[in-house]
């Protein structure tokens, strides 16, 4: 599949899982598809697997956060890698946005450490693109 029709799968998706996390997720991928932004089938297929259990009830938010950020600084650093720098940004942008929501929600819940977290992904980053 293609990047259109990943995001449109992911729409029909947060209509079908309807939640919190799909009214999170729909603005930002419609937005993204405005513009053709890419996305891995990786991290589309994530996406759609965190809307149906989060629906469900059978995972935390903050976890589908951590999922996307994972997936979206992986899908960046390839993209720099092979010059393709729009949607590197891109998507290099949205794991810090995840990696925000998850924080943000995760550490009233677990005992985590963001600020090792970021640095192992800030390490990440120029580690692989250096």
């Amino acid at each position: 599949m293609n990047a259109k029709e990943l995001r449109e799968k992911i729409n029909d998706y947060c209509e079908a899982y309807d939640s919190l996390y799909g009214n999170l997720v729909k603005p930002i991928n419609e937005m993204l598809m405005n513009i053709d932004a890419d996305i891995s089938e990786k991290t589309a297929n994530q996406i759609l697997e965190n809307l149906k259990l989060f629906h469900e009830g059978d995972k935390y938010i903050a976890d589908c956060h951590l999922d996307e950020s994972n997936n979206f600084i992986e899908d960046g650093i390839e993209a720099l890698k092979k010059g393709n720098l729009a949607d590197g940004a891109l998507q290099i942008f949205g794991a810090g946005l995840n990696f925000a929501s998850f924080s943000s929600k995760a550490v009233t819940h677990k005992n985590i450490n963001p600020h090792g977290m970021i640095n192992e992904r800030f390490k990440l980053i120029k580690n692989s693109l250096d």
